[in-house]
């Protein structure tokens, strides 16, 4: 063999060499990464459990002077127990390809009330109001209830994180002839260049909001939660116009025993 066919020859095997490496090493690393996950997940729903019962007296009576950081621990291990979701499905999407849902039909209202439940002492905080309209008569979704609860979440934290001024409003709305049924999110933000509008849906980009310094989205912003609205079969949409007037919209698929009723 020549030298120039068999420099080519060893040049391949040593490509095809490398890339086996990495992506053993790769495949390595999000098996630890998975196992980390799962770890984390074990303490973080027993302490989640645990402050629940004390807000809601199980242990006895809660003072009015403490139930307050009761309320903000509550919050807070819940946007952990999040975070952890959030890292564990990012896993399964970005490295092993297996990102599994368990699919049921959802009634969106209870819910929706029940992401609420864990924010409203947030909401008001903030000063920033709730308004809530059209949810009661949506018919079920076909979807993961967990996940649609990390999604739903992300979309109101993300809401009322970049509200500079009054309510924010949650409605509901169906579409493609009653096929689809969605969530619709209002609210007056900051103005944001259009282009910076189209990323704030990828998954590893970093919204900020511009009146701070500090990363102004919670766990992987919309990101995540558009990866798993189309992982749904549904679609995510992001608008803000030239005032700051800003809509989130979830649009999913209704659940298939609604959609033959």
């Amino acid at each position: 063999m020549s030298p120039v066919p068999a420099f080519a020859a060893g040049l391949g095997l040593g490509w095809a060499a490398a890339w086996w490496l990495f992506h053993r090493r790769e495949n390595l690393r999000a098996r630890y990464l998975s196992f980390v996950a799962h770890e984390l997940n074990t303490p973080v729903s027993a302490l989640n459990m645990t402050v629940l019962n004390f807000v809601n007296g199980l242990f006895g009576p809660v003072s009015d002077e403490h139930k307050p950081w009761l309320v903000l621990m509550r919050e807070q291990t819940a946007r952990l127990s999040a975070l952890v979701g959030d890292l564990r499905d990012l896993l399964h999407e970005e490295f092993h390809r297996d990102l599994h849902l368990s699919l049921e039909s959802v009634p969106l209202a209870p819910l929706l009330a029940q992401c609420l439940d864990g924010m409203r002492d947030s909401f008001s905080r903030s000063g920033a109001g709730l308004r809530l309209s059209g949810l009661d008569e949506l018919p079920p979704a076909h979807g993961d209830a967990d996940r649609l609860l990390r999604v739903f979440s992300a979309v109101l934290t993300h809401a009322r994180k970049f509200r500079s001024k009054g309510e924010v409003s949650v409605s509901g709305f169906s579409a493609e002839g009653g096929s689809r049924v969605g969530l619709r999110v209002d609210y007056e933000g900051p103005t944001v260049p259009p282009e910076l509008v189209s990323k704030a849906l990828d998954l590893f980009y970093p919204v900020h909001n511009p009146k701070s310094q500090v990363l102004a989205s919670t766990g992987l912003g919309l990101g995540l939660a558009n990866r798993l609205v189309e992982a749904h079969g549904g679609r995510m949409s992001l608008s803000v116009d030239p005032e700051g007037r800003s809509r989130i919209e979830v649009e999913l698929p209704v659940s298939r025993a609604a959609a033959g009723a």
